[in-house]
This record gives C-alpha cells, sequence and structure tokens, in this order.
C-alpha cells in the first residue's frame, strides 16, 4: 500500500482539475480510509486483515464519509492550523459543511480505495458482497506476470512501484507550490 500521506497529491490533483471540489476535505477523505489499518492490525491481527470495512465502497460511503465531514470540520482547522501556522478562521470558513464539501469528501475516498486497488493483492472494495482476496489489482498481475513470479511478490514490486511515483509526484507538487506554500499545499489559495 502506498504510506497514506502519498495519497495527498490525488486530492491535491483533483482540486485543481475541477476548482468546485474544497482541496480539505478531499485530503481529508483521501487519507481516511487507512484509519482502519492500524485499529484492525492491532485488536485484529490475524482475523481479518488490515483492510476491510473503509476500503470497501460501502464503507467508505457511509462510515468513511461520516468520519471525514467530521474530521475535516472538527479537526483539520486546528491541526493544520496549529502545525503549519495558516489562519485557522480561514482553514474553518475552507472547511464549512456545504454540499461540495460532502460531495469532496466522498470524492477523496473514492480516489483512496480506487488508488489502493491498482496495487493490492486483496481488494475488499465489493465486500460484503465479493471476496476480497478474487480482486488482484491490476499492477500486481503486470508485475507478477512480467516478472513470472507470484502474486506477493507482485504486490511488492507495485507496492514500491506506487510509492516512488507519489512521492516523486508529491515532490513535484511541494515545489511548484514555492509562494506561499502552506497556504496553498493545505488551504488551496
Amino acid at each position: 500500500m502506498p504510506f497514506t500521506l502519498f495519497h495527498y497529491p490525488f486530492g491535491y490533483l483533483a482540486s485543481k482539475i475541477d476548482k468546485r471540489l474544497i482541496l480539505s476535505a478531499l485530503l481529508v477523505g483521501s487519507v481516511m480510509p487507512d484509519i482502519e489499518v492500524p485499529i484492525l492490525f492491532l485488536f485484529f491481527t490475524g482475523v481479518v486483515p488490515d483492510h476491510l470495512i473503509l476500503h470497501s465502497l460501502i464503507g467508505t460511503l457511509t462510515i468513511g464519509l461520516l468520519l471525514t465531514v467530521a474530521v475535516t470540520k472538527f479537526i483539520y482547522p486546528p491541526l493544520i492550523g496549529f502545525l503549519f501556522k495558516i489562519d485557522i478562521e480561514k482553514l474553518k470558513e475552507a472547511c464549512r459543511v456545504t454540499p461540495w464539501m460532502i460531495l469532496s469528501c466522498a470524492f477523496g475516498l473514492v480516489l483512496h480505495i480506487g488508488v489502493d486497488y491498482l496495487h493490492h493483492w486483496f481488494n475488499p472494495l465489493f465486500w460484503p458482497w465479493i471476496d476480497p482476496f478474487l480482486l488482484v489489482g491490476p499492477l500486481v498481475s503486470f508485475f507478477a506476470t512480467l516478472f513470472a513470479t507470484d502474486i506477493h511478490t507482485g504486490f511488492s514490486i507495485a507496492n514500491g512501484f506506487t510509492n516512488i511515483t507519489l512521492l516523486i509526484v508529491l515532490f513535484w507538487i511541494i515545489r511548484v507550490n514555492k509562494e506561499d506554500r502552506w497556504n496553498r499545499l493545505w488551504l488551496g489559495t
């Protein structure tokens, strides 16, 4: 899986493609599904995989959406304001609940699980209706076939490829936003 923060470029780029989408909501949505990873790992190791409910469409668009709207509204402004010295009032205004904010949260969530689908050997996208072990990501299959290896090695290669690619894109985004960097990267202004 890509490092959670490497999902940032997808939210950022989506906000540049459609200016109506709200950057803060896209960013929270693009990382929110991974909140279940440490919880499942700590409390259910060996019982269930580390991706399940919030990495499924039904979980993402219900529980995930509620969590994302709440985090965007109540946690994002003070946290990002404190960490990056951005005006909290501007952040609160950008994070107010509107139909576009909710849509942006949902889009960020779907972007996350869509990206994860590409390079995982286990995809709970249609859980509980389809066995997640039957949905092997296309990059995993491609690399497993290309190097005539098993699915797990294909996953490792796909995972490395995805992380390196996203890291390069993240550095490019940071580099492009030299002026007023933190406001542009976290607030979208």
